[in-house]
Order: C-alpha cells, then structure tokens, then sequence
C-alpha cells in the first residue's frame, strides 16, 4: 500500500447552511487548494438535506442526498475495495491540506494491524489543539498547546474512535461490509470501526498531523473548546448508538479503554508546563502542612513565601498557595501575600510544577498531587518521624520509598537531611536533588524593636513532648545543678518545680518568642534530632549563646552563618552543666567556628535567596522533565489502585 491509492469520501449532511452552489465550491478547494486531485477523482459527497445533486459535471464523482448518508458510504466502500484502496473521511467543512495524509499514511505503515489512522485537531483562530474525548472530568476543558503536543509520543494506539477525518486502510475497507441497520454515515463508519477492531484492527492517532476546524469567531475560549471537540470527535444520535451496543456491547469497553490510554490528563499537565505565547506557568505551593500554631514547619513556610514575595523575576510563574483555611487565617495569609492567589480544599490543577514545601506522609497525597502537576517537588525537613516510629503511622515508609523512587526532585533544608534521607530511602538517579538552606539571616530572623536588649536573669530551654527533644530530662538535671537559676521552658507542659515556667508548645505569639529568645542569659537546645533547628538560629541571630546536643548538623549551620551569638557544644550532661556553668559566670567557652563555608564577603542564606533557589530548582525540574517520568509514576500509582 503506497501513499496516494486512497478515495476520497465526504459528507456534508449536516453542513445544512451549504446550498449547491457552496458545496460545489467546497468540492474544488477540496480538489485544487487542499490538493485531493491526487485521488483519481475517486470522490463521493453527501450532500445537505435538501441540496440537489449538481449535473453536468465531468468529475465522475457520486453526489447523492443526506438521507441516504449510509447508502453513498457503502457504495464508496464496495468501489475502494474493489479496486484495493484506501479510503479518506471527512465529515463535515474540513478542508485537510493533502500532505496532512502523508503522517497518518506513515502511522498505518508502522504494524500491518493498525486499520485506521487519525489528525489532531486544531482551533483555526489559535492553533491550539482540540482535546480528546474522555469520561472522566479534568475540569474545564481547555486546549493543548503546540508545544505541548510536539513532546508528545508521534502515535497512540485507540480502539474505535469516532474522528471527522479518518484514513482506512484498505485490508479494513474491504472487510467492513454494509451499513445495515445504520441510516447515518456516522453509524455506518462506527459500525464499520467496530468490525474492523474485532478483527484485530487497531486505530492510531498521529500527534505529527494536524488538521484546522472550522472557525467560529464568535465562541468564547470555554465554548470554543466544546465547539471543537464536538466537531472533531463525533457522537452518534442516541437511537444509533443504542443499536451498536447492541450489536457490539463490547464498544462500551473500547470507550473506557480510550478514556483511560489516550494522555489527556499528561496534555492537560504538559499545557500547562509550556503553555505557549507569553502565558505564565501555574506552580502550586501545597502548604497545607501549615498549622494555626508556631512550629518550625509553619515558620519554614512562611519564610519561603516572605523570599518569593520579595523576588521581581518570578513573573514566569503564577503561583497559587494552598492551605488549610483555619491556618491561613491564623498566620493571615491572604493579607501578607496578596501577589498569590490563596486557594482552599479541593486541589485545581493544571499546573506545571507543585512544590510542597514539607515532605509527604501518605501515597494518596502524591498521587492527589500528580494528577494535578505534570512535575512534583518535595523538600525534604527530616526524617525524624521515620527513625523514631511512634508518632506517624505506617505509611510513612511507603510513602517515602515512592518519593525517592518517582518524585522529580527532592530538595533537602540541610546536607545532614539529606544524608539521613539517603541512607534510608536511596534515591533514583532520574530524581533531581538540591539541598537549599533556610534562612541564616539575621534581618530574617529577628524583630527591629528587640535587637540589643539587655540580657534577664533565666535561661529559655526550647522543645516539645517528643522524646527526641528531651526537654523533661534536661530541665530535671539543669534545675538540679543550678537550684537557684530561674528557667523559662518553650513546648513544656505546666511544671511544679520551682523557678520554673512553662509554656506550651505552639500557643506563644510570634512576638513573646522572639521577646523571650532575645532577652535570655543562654538558650539550651538539647534535642538528639533536627533537621535544620531555626529555634538555634534565632537565638545566635540575637547574639545569644547557644548550648546544642553535638551533631554534624550544628557544623554545618555554623559554617554557613555569620551570626553574632556563640553556638556551643555538649555531648552528655556534665558538659552540658560545665557549659552553661561557664556561660553564666562569664568564662571562657570553647564555640564552634562560623562562616568557614562561605567565600570571602559571601552572604548566609537568606529567605530570598532560599525562594530564588526553590525557584530555580523547579525551573530546572520542569526544563528536564521528561513525560516517561510521569507515565511510570502514573502505572505505578494506577497499580496501587490510587
């Protein structure tokens, strides 16, 4: 079968504005402009209700009416198949430029059992791309950009797929047979797609050929897209379709099975990842690890988006932030962030990328996430709950043995998550990973107003009721040491020993924090765990002496700040009492040295710096993504029944 031995068939039933002058013209542009004369004239037109047949013509094509669509259809099919060809058809005013063929000829050639091939379809005012059909909802329909469809693979392999331009292949014409009981040259086509897919033949669609509907200058976008779909892929009248059910119940599967192989979801993503023209991307911030309290996650969050709101050259991005209401509201999102849109519930994509700005604690949660964005981030806080099991359920594990294996990138607070990270969930060489700081930054971390105040009498302890802190145990034997000192202990439960007073974790404003670290003799930290500790780094930006558990972590946090307070190390608590001890009394401590990892006049970390990199970092994801990426993520997650 070589390119060229095609007939050419038409119908213009439902073209019921055309009289016979303009489907006379229609036939020439279809002969001379869109270049058909190629087919030996081999053409038959269905003419509009109520159009009669011209006369006098030396085309030797069949003109016949409306009413007898399937009639015309079969005669086209019995003349083909006896002279061994193909068969072009169109439905409807589309005017397909002949070298559209030569792809979909190609894609036939590809597998001796692939019977029919189909064009994409394109908005003739935009040039931008009709969405396939499907029974699943993506939300608002919307169009597929050409470069979006470019990346694409060159073919997909349908069952059945009733198209306004489809090319048969002659081993299908000549097995599809006659109409009956389908007056229709829809139902005649689907029934014969039907035959011809019982016997083995597959349909495919070119994403390399690309035909333009007619134009409708006067739709809106939302309609347009509707107008387009509809004129590109036909729907039977319900009595048709009811009666090919019936004759072939199994077409209901072969719709399902379109609905779930054809890559609507990955056009919608990859739209919206490159959406043409001067559109900005669509970045979600899932923040709905933000709580309506004061913790570090919900202090890291509102660092990054303090850092983004400040950056100038992120008008490549639209950026929706989602979070829980009650939270937004508690840390006054809305108000301190009116350059981004603040969205509530119900994830809407597209987008390009999602960043979530804490890692995941369950599979549903990515998948929620990668049905929404073609490319998805975590950043990586620690894997505490991991190490010491009792607080998260078992899912944990699972979740992030996915997010090594299938996220496109992993971006870590620290180094020192990082490694932990690694060496419990090895990462996949196709996952990008960063490490991108918090904020080392004095100016981020301290309030104008509280800046040098002189030092009180007590010493702040920070924690929470997690073991790994070890708030209790601390408290008991620094008390013990030093019975006379007074102690101000932030995430503690109301305590009874004397000098003592306890507040508890996450019900202190912002301010009293600050207030408290700010005027403090010495801060202890005596937490076995961290991942990045901003709690230490607020207490150093006010020039605090600071006593932390000895960890690889407080090196590198040292030696990427130049902060003014002093950071010192204990191991157990006869140097953690010596420590302190020598704090107190004004001597001489050993502190560990600050700033050796940053280059001459090189300035720490700061919150902009830490959203310019989280920036960059997407942009980097999104530029080398590749769609087998989201495909294997896509059948590993359809596996899990998610």
């Amino acid at each position: 079968m070589s390119f060229g031995s095609y007939d050419l068939f038409v119908d213009l039933s439902d073209a019921l504005s055309m009289d016979q002058a303009k489907v006379m013209q229609h036939a020439r542009r279809l002969l001379q402009y869109c270049g058909f004369g190629n087919v030996d004239r081999r053409i038959n037109i269905v003419l509009p209700k109520g159009v009669e047949s011209p006369t006098g013509t030396d085309w030797g094509q069949s003109l016949t009416a409306g009413n007898q669509g399937a009639l015309t259809f079969d005669r086209a099919v019995e003349e083909a198949a006896m002279r061994k060809r193909g068969l072009l058809v169109i439905t409807g005013l589309l005017l397909p430029a002949n070298e559209v063929l030569l792809p979909l000829w190609e894609a036939l050639c590809k597998d001796p059992l692939f019977g029919s091939a189909q064009p994409r379809f394109a908005n003739a005012l935009t040039d931008e791309i009709c969405p396939f059909p499907s029974l699943h909802s993506l939300g608002e329909p919307a169009f597929t950009s050409r470069q979006a469809l470019s990346l694409l693979p060159e073919i997909v392999i349908t069952a059945e797929l009733l198209s306004s331009c489809t090319l048969l292949r002659r081993e299908v014409v000549a097995a599809m047979g006659a109409s009956h009981p389908f007056g229709s040259v829809r139902g005649a086509l689907a029934l014969g797609l039907c035959v011809a897919r019982r016997r083995g033949f597959r349909n495919v669609v070119s994403n390399r050929a690309v035909v333009s509907l007619p134009a409708d200058v006067s739709a809106s976008r939302s309609t347009s897209v509707q107008r387009d779909q509809a004129a590109a892929y036909l729907a039977l009248a319900p009595a048709e379709m009811t009666r090919l059910l019936e004759m072939y119940p199994d077409h209901a599967r072969a719709n399902m099975e379109n609905s779930r192989r054809l890559p609507s979801r990955l056009e919608w993503l990859l739209t919206a990842a490159h959406p043409g023209g001067s559109k900005p991307r669509r970045l979600l911030l899932d923040c709905r690890g933000m709580a309506p309290v004061y913790n570090g996650t919900s202090q890291a969050m509102v660092g990054l988006l303090d850092g983004l709101a400040s950056l100038k050259d992120v008008q490549q991005w639209h950026i929706d932030v989602q979070s829980g209401a009650a939270a937004a509201k508690f840390h006054g999102l809305a108000q301190r962030y009116p350059m981004f849109t603040h969205v509530h519930g119900e994830i809407l994509g597209p987008y390009a990328a999602v960043l979530m700005p804490n890692q995941p604690w369950s599979v549903e949660t990515v998948a929620e996430l990668h049905r929404s964005a073609l490319v998805v981030i975590f950043n990586i806080l620690d894997t505490i709950a991991w190490d010491i099991l009792y607080p998260a359920d078992d899912r944990v594990e699972s979740t992030w043995q996915f997010v090594a294996a299938h996220a496109d990138g992993l971006a870590y607070i620290s180094s020192f998550t990082q490694d932990r990270f690694r060496r419990r969930f090895p990462v996949k060489g196709t996952v990008q990973e960063r490490v991108i700081h918090l904020s080392l930054d004095a100016e981020d971390h301290t309030i104008p107003e509280y800046r040098g105040l002189p030092p009180g009498d007590f010493v702040l302890l920070f924690g929470n009721a997690y073991e790994h802190k070890d708030l209790a145990p601390t408290l008991q034997n620094l008390s013990d040491a030093f019975p006379l000192q007074q102690f101000v202990v932030l995430g503690a439960v109301a305590s009874e020993m004397p000098r003592v007073k306890a507040i508890a974790s996450g019900q202190t404003s912002d301010e009293e924090i600050h207030r408290l670290i700010a005027t403090a003799k010495a801060i202890v930290f005596p937490s076995y765990y961290e991942g990045f500790g901003l709690p230490v780094v607020e207490s150093l930006a006010y020039g605090r002496p600071v006593l932390v558990r000895k960890s690889v972590l407080w090196d590198e946090i040292s030696a990427h700040s130049r902060l003014s307070g002093r950071m010192i190390e204990f191991d157990d608590t006869v140097s953690l009492v010596e420590g302190l001890g020598r704090v107190l009394a004004d001597l001489p401590v050993a502190v560990l040295p600050a700033s050796t990892a940053l280059v001459d006049a090189q300035d720490s970390p700061s919150w902009r710096t830490c959203a310019a990199s989280s920036i960059a970092f997407v942009d980097h994801c999104v530029e080398r993504s590749d769609i087998s990426d989201w495909l294997d993520r896509e059948e590993v997650l359809k596996l899990a029944k998610l």
